[in-house]
């Protein structure tokens, strides 16, 4: 088994917080277990196999769906995206937010907000289309749904989290919506602080999007919400990892092998995020043809700054295919007017 399915591990366990965005068929499975702490059952280690050559690097993508009816596949749109470098060599994890609304090429669908990819085609046109436009190679995917995070985050006692003043404007209309969804009792959030946040509440500052920043600020609340998951997961101990992982892989969508995540999440202690951030940094942010997106100005750059950021240590220059589809954008674009590249 390959070390780098750590990585599973590292989102099965701690990432279920990209809810909020997500991509992925909607995967052939057992009922879900009523116990989950039959999971628990083996004192003896699993037996060893002849582990397959380390990669160097493993990159996969995480999709967020907000679906009522838990529908995780084809026909969901993905609110959140993040794609995930695992450095296996010096055990670092990068975290790369791509916008929901960002205009890209959708293979059969022209150019489109990428969050559409998952709509027209499951998680095989999502991961198409994030390797179509920034030259990437992800062949796997993991899918979770809004109230499976707020589950896992209850599972995990809660998350301490600062919540600012212009974030309490916001905050509690979404706490409202999601107790009544869930069924949960939330409390309110009326004054800036440092909170230990439930379920409902870490799913509900997530969501937030009208603040100052917009896009970039709520796709920095998600990650940041995914850094104090993972955080959490790392001190947890054996058997309660397993536990938690176990009911969370019954309530999502994933091509990883549940044996390869469960097998290797004693090593999520290993690995460390060394680095989240948002893109497009540029952009046009308004309407084309009277429907709103997110264009990078330019694709080439953003494509070029992705990839100085999920992997640090090598040149890139951008593909005819991704210079093509920038171009193609460039074409009908205003000019940028949003700037983060300080951010």
């Amino acid at each position: 088994m390959k070390k780098r399915r750590i990585l599973a591990v590292l989102m099965i366990v701690a990432l279920a917080v990209a809810s909020f965005s997500g991509c992925g068929k909607k995967k052939e499975k057992e009922e879900p277990k009523k116990e989950t702490k039959q999971v628990v059952q083996e004192e003896e280690e699993p037996e060893e196999v002849e582990e397959e050559p380390e990669v160097n690097q493993e990159t996969f993508a995480i999709f967020g769906v907000d679906s009522r009816e838990n529908n995780l596949g084809k026909g969901t749109r993905s609110d959140s995206l993040m794609v995930v470098n695992v450095d296996n060599t010096n055990k670092k994890v990068y975290i790369a937010s791509v916008y929901r609304d960002c205009y890209v090429q959708i293979e059969g669908h022209g150019l489109d907000k990428i969050t559409h990819a998952h709509s027209f085609g499951g998680p095989e046109l999502a991961m198409d289309t994030l390797n179509t436009n920034f030259d990437l190679d992800i062949q796997k995917y993991i899918t979770v749904n809004f109230m499976n995070v707020a589950e896992l985050v209850d599972d995990m006692d809660g998350i301490e989290q600062d919540i600012t003043e212009e974030e309490t404007k916001y905050i509690n209309g979404y706490i409202d919506e999601l107790n009544g969804i869930r069924g949960t009792s939330s409390a309110h959030i009326t004054e800036a602080g440092t909170y230990t946040l439930d379920g409902t509440q870490a799913v509900a500052f997530s969501r937030i999007r009208y603040t100052e920043g917009g896009d970039y600020k709520r796709s920095e609340r998600q990650r940041t919400v995914l850094f104090k998951i993972f955080s959490k997961a790392q001190e947890l101990d054996k058997a309660k990892k397993i536990d938690i992982a176990k009911s969370m892989l019954d309530k999502i969508n994933t091509n990883y092998l549940e044996s390869e995540v469960l097998r290797l999440l004693s090593k999520i202690t290993e690995y460390k995020v060394e680095a989240m951030d948002a893109f497009p940094k540029v952009f046009y942010s308004g309407k084309i043809d009277g429907v709103f997106y997110e264009v990078p100005v330019t694709l080439n750059d953003m494509s070029t700054q992705m990839h100085t950021f999920l992997y640090p240590t090598e040149t890139y220059t951008p593909s005819e295919t991704v210079q093509s589809i920038s171009a193609q954008e460039s074409a009908v674009a205003p000019t940028a007017n949003n700037d983060f590249t300080q951010q």
